[in-house]
């Protein structure tokens, strides 16, 4: 695997962080912290890493206390398709 394979995972973190700037939740700040985790882990091809740091992004984003925007949630989404083209599942 090389980092063409995760190039579209790569954008779409940066569009997630900047989402997640924007956005009030008292999470948003846990979920940058993974956005960096799961970056690091796509750089070291460690596929245990990945699934911890996306699936610690996912469920930050979509759980019902955590009020966060439609925007961060789009991203997320968007994050788990490409992650899935790359060939990651979590």
């Amino acid at each position: 695997m090389t980092d063409d394979t995760h190039q579209a995972v790569f954008d779409r973190l940066a569009a997630l962080r900047e989402a997640l700037r924007g956005d009030p939740s008292s999470d948003a700040a846990q979920a940058l912290y993974q956005c960096d985790r799961l970056e690091q882990a796509l750089h070291h091809w460690h596929a245990e890493a990945i699934r911890f740091a996306a699936y610690t992004i996912h469920h930050l984003a979509t759980k019902p206390e955590a009020g966060m925007g439609d925007a961060v949630r789009q991203r997320v989404a968007e994050l788990r398709t490409d992650l899935a083209g790359a060939g990651h599942s979590f």
